[in-house]
């Protein structure tokens, strides 16, 4: 069969019997055997059999598990290919509400850049295999930091009857192991090797680290979201910083502001910051990050972004909301408030174009510029700057 393009998701497009086919792991203008390990009524996904004919752009993957990991979606085109791929698909996207004003994407290294890496575990340890639950066990991870690949070994001392997930995080040469399963389970010889050890919620060992974004410094606790990336973090902080220097922000409200990053990032540039999370655990933490960076222009809220009440006092809103994108009701304040600025920061073109859609009755795009924040797999960030007409 013969693959015409490539879908948002990394994956190649035929079409049988008047139905889409996702192809995993195809490239356009390849013909392949195909077998179905999906098939329902208006579309089916497959993998490839075998390749009759293999694409100019198709590399060897460097990684070992890419054929069956669903980790990664992209190692089999270059990492130029693979940016040309993502710009050209946000492109086609944005052109749907007629916006053709996306910038090149900024992108750093294209692996060993991830600082956090999730196991799971069911007798093996590893990642999930593509499309499937089953697990596909794996010694080594390279688009995770080298740091984190050299803790990987001695995952096999873990009792893996009474565990069901591993998390590893890495940040200033200190990593962090948090254990997801019965509270009995003995890590005796696995503790030395790490310098935090937490099984559930339960410490065992050290306390949080320190990460690092520009000169700001962040607590990392178990629960703690951080940016996984944090070489693109840096760039992307950057830009948002440049925004509000840029359109003279005084007032700004960070709604799902998480453990407080940007808030903190941003907090020397403007007047004031209001930060919003519903997670009390990141609340704690921006509150903590806050005391540790010893700035004061910063205040946190816990709360459902929905349901707080938007004042016209604030010049510019930055949100960074979950992959679902904005509540409705943030949206119609937004409209009916004024503010000066919008700075949109997406991990989800899709729900962004969405809710874009809607705030372009008052709203200008100034502009858009992606991020590869996960090089090797389809995702991309975007932060679109919207400016009142």
């Amino acid at each position: 069969m013969e693959v015409l393009k490539m879908d948002n998701k990394g994956r190649g497009i035929t079409y049988y019997n008047n139905k889409i086919v996702f192809i995993n792991n195809a490239l356009p203008s390849e013909d392949v055997d195909i077998t179905l390990i999906l098939d329902k009524k208006r579309y089916s996904i497959a993998n490839v059999k075998n390749y009759i004919q293999k694409s100019k752009d198709r590399i060897k993957p460097k990684c070992p598990y890419f054929n069956n990991c669903g980790g990664c979606q992209l190692q089999h085109l270059s990492y130029k290919n693979q940016i040309n791929y993502k710009f050209t698909t946000l492109k086609k996207e944005f052109n749907k509400i007629g916006i053709d004003i996306v910038n090149k994407i900024i992108f750093d290294k294209d692996f060993y850049y991830r600082n956090k890496l999730t196991l799971q575990v069911n007798n093996n340890i590893g990642l999930y295999s593509i499309n499937s639950n089953d697990i596909v066990n794996i010694e080594k991870c390279i688009i995770c930091d080298k740091l984190i690949n050299e803790k990987i070994k001695y995952l096999k001392l873990i009792d893996t009857k009474k565990c069901q997930q591993i998390i590893i995080k890495s940040f200033n040469e200190q990593v962090m192991l948090v254990v997801i399963g019965d509270n009995d389970i003995i890590l005796d010889q696995i503790i030395p090797y790490f310098d935090v050890v937490y099984v559930n919620s339960k410490k065992i060992k050290g306390d949080k680290l320190i990460a690092n974004i520009g000169n700001i410094k962040y607590y990392i606790s178990p629960n703690t979201f951080f940016q996984v990336n944090p070489y693109v973090t840096y760039k992307m902080y950057n830009h948002i910083k440049n925004l509000c220097i840029n359109n003279n922000s005084k007032n700004v409200l960070d709604l799902y502001c998480g453990c407080g990053s940007i808030s903190l990032f941003i907090s020397k540039f403007v007047d004031y910051v209001y930060g919003i999370e519903i997670n009390s655990q990141a609340i704690k933490d921006a509150n903590d990050n806050k005391k540790l960076n010893k700035i004061n222009n910063v205040s946190f809220e816990c709360d459902d972004a929905g349901n707080i009440t938007i004042s016209n006092k604030f010049d510019t809103i930055i949100v960074d909301p979950p992959r679902s994108g904005l509540d409705k009701r943030i949206i119609k304040q937004i409209l009916e408030n004024k503010i000066a600025n919008i700075i949109y920061v997406s991990c989800n073109p899709i729900t962004l174009i969405r809710d874009l859609e809607l705030l372009l009755n008052k709203y200008n795009i100034k502009d858009i510029q992606p991020f590869d924040m996960f090089p090797n797999t389809y995702h991309v960030e975007c932060i679109c700057h919207l400016i009142l007409k």
